[in-house]
């Protein structure tokens, strides 16, 4: 991550790089994301005492997304991993 006066991370995927720039962030509760395709947005919510609800979502779009939709891999393996990694991470530390 760097900061120069906005806040971006690189990640890499699938042999490409992109930059995404952090869009709103609200500490213990929302960050959001992404680039001018898409935003990825992880939300977390207190429910009681120690319990914590967890969400990830992601909207990809924009006008030249239907040129290349086809091309893009399903995520939803890699959603799950990260879900189940972090809840077992969250549980380890009690």
């Amino acid at each position: 991550m760097s900061i120069d006066g906005t806040a971006t991370t690189r990640v890499t995927t699938f042999s490409r790089t992109f930059t995404l720039k952090i869009k709103e962030f609200s500490p213990t509760a929302r960050l959001a994301r992404g680039d001018a395709l898409g935003t990825r947005v992880y939300t977390l919510k207190e429910t009681g005492p120690g319990k914590t609800r967890f969400e990830m979502s992601e909207r990809i779009g924009g006008p030249v997304f239907p040129l290349f939709a086809s091309k893009i891999p399903s995520f939803d393996a890699s959603f799950s991993q990260f879900t189940s990694d972090l809840k077992a991470a969250a549980e380890a530390k009690g």
